[in-house]
């Protein structure tokens, strides 16, 4: 039976990997920093509840009212097979369950890595960031420019690196078991295949800027060549809305969705590549915008 949260892992690792590169490509808007925060959470949440399940650690989880479900406190003491335990159980039942909480994932991730931490490191640092910033997004305020700082992104992506070169070489408790190590083999990492969508063989960032990221990227580039020949794009308010509507209504060049445009455009605004001036019409007494474009 194969282990039962790595699909639903899987999927939030290769949404942190595509937002992740979204970032590095110069989509640095809130929506993307809490998308991928969001994403790399949950995979490694998921990912680290996944290596109890295989190593038949019941810390993963306990009943929420032992006396009142006794049964199934004694079912589940006595399974031996966490992935079949849970897979067999109703609805109903499963529901009677709280999982571990990531802090207490974070206390067990030295004695969960084992022997893929090199000479006692650590994570404790980069688990704990994510927690924090996860926290804050979800219980409270957080604004552009201020949630996820460069440093912190740098910090998260290093420690993608990281954490995918442990699961590459981590293996259940038991290696002879199939069952867990389709986790591993199959679902994960296979050597015949460069190019799998889960893969994150990156260089480690060594520094990294949001405003660099924007003015390296092609489609802010693509976009400002179009912009210096159209003043009119985006009229008469050249709005990060209205710029991008009719960037995608009206250049076929720009291969990509409206929210991506969009977002390339609020950050060149934000940033001062795009300059909307306000300007005074005093002949005729009205107020008019300018757009320039410096890329």
């Amino acid at each position: 039976m194969r282990p039962i949260l790595m699909d639903n892992a899987f999927e939030a690792w290769v949404a942190a990997i595509h937002y992740c590169n979204d970032i590095k490509g110069g989509k640095v808007t809130l929506q993307y920093q809490k998308n991928f925060v969001s994403s790399l959470h949950n995979a490694v949440e998921l990912i680290m509840k996944q290596m109890l399940l295989n190593n038949n650690e019941h810390r993963v989880a306990e009943v929420r009212k032992p006396k009142s479900n006794a049964k199934l406190v004694l079912d589940y003491s006595n399974a031996t097979n966490l992935n079949r335990f849970f897979e067999t159980l109703q609805s109903n039942e499963l529901s009677k369950f709280k999982t571990i909480q990531f802090k207490d994932l974070i206390s067990l991730h030295q004695e969960l890595f084992g022997k893929s931490l090199i000479n006692g490191e650590s994570l404790q640092a980069e688990l704990e960031l994510l927690q924090w910033l996860r926290n804050n997004e979800t219980h409270f305020m957080i604004r552009q420019g201020s949630f996820l700082s460069e440093d912190d992104f740098r910090t998260l992506h290093n420690f993608m690196v990281r954490f995918y070169k442990i699961m590459k070489t981590w293996n259940p408790a038991d290696e002879a078991d199939l069952e867990s190590s389709i986790f591993l083999y199959l679902y994960w990492y296979s050597p015949d295949k460069h190019d799998s969508m889960y893969d994150f063989e990156c260089e480690l960032l060594q520094d990294f800027s949001y405003e660099s990221a924007v003015r390296n990227s092609k489609l802010a580039k693509d976009i400002a060549k179009i912009l210096k020949d159209n003043h009119q794009c985006g009229a008469p308010n050249f709005s990060p809305y209205d710029i991008a509507f009719d960037l995608m209504n009206g250049y076929n060049g720009l291969s990509v969705q409206f929210d991506e445009i969009w977002a390339m455009v609020y950050m060149m605004q934000s940033l001062g590549i795009i300059v909307v001036d306000e300007m005074l019409d005093d002949e005729q007494g009205r107020v008019y915008f300018t757009m320039k474009v410096s890329l």
